[in-house]
């Protein structure tokens, strides 16, 4: 079960650093780092500013939901398989849109890439005969 906490601290973590700076760096910076990324700059336009800013935050959110199953896996089994299944979605997510948007593709694949490679190792580490329903136990 070590294996299963230390995947999901990881994705954690790299889900909290990657987004959070988007939801209150300033906008200059952000439009930076979409140069760094191979995009094209994005209009400072109220309605883009509110979808990247609560994006980037659920996105975070999505970071520190890792880091709580990381607690106890087994008891929190079924959003452990959501995790999978949400980890499984964002992989596909970012090679289509990746691909759709034309972003350089070091970076989209790198996201696809971890997601699935999280994905996998969470199923691959859990342990066989492991409850995954732990309702009874709440």
């Amino acid at each position: 079960m070590i294996a299963v906490r230390v995947v999901l601290v990881v994705m954690g973590i790299v889900c909290i650093l990657s987004a959070a700076p988007g939801a209150v760096a300033p906008w200059s910076s952000i439009v930076h780092w979409l140069g760094v990324f191979g995009l094209e700059p994005i209009p400072e336009q109220p309605l883009v500013v509110y979808c990247v800013r609560l994006s980037s935050l659920g996105f975070a959110l999505i970071g520190v939901f890792f880091l709580v199953l990381a607690t106890n896996p087994v008891r929190y089994g079924p959003m452990v398989a959501l995790a999978v299944c949400g980890l499984l979605l964002m992989a596909a997510l970012a090679l289509v849109t990746g691909l759709q948007i034309r972003m350089q593709p070091p970076w989209y694949l790198a996201d696809a890439g971890l997601s699935l490679l999280a994905a996998v190792l969470l199923l691959a580490f859990w342990p066989r005969g492991a409850p995954v329903s732990s309702v009874n136990e709440m």
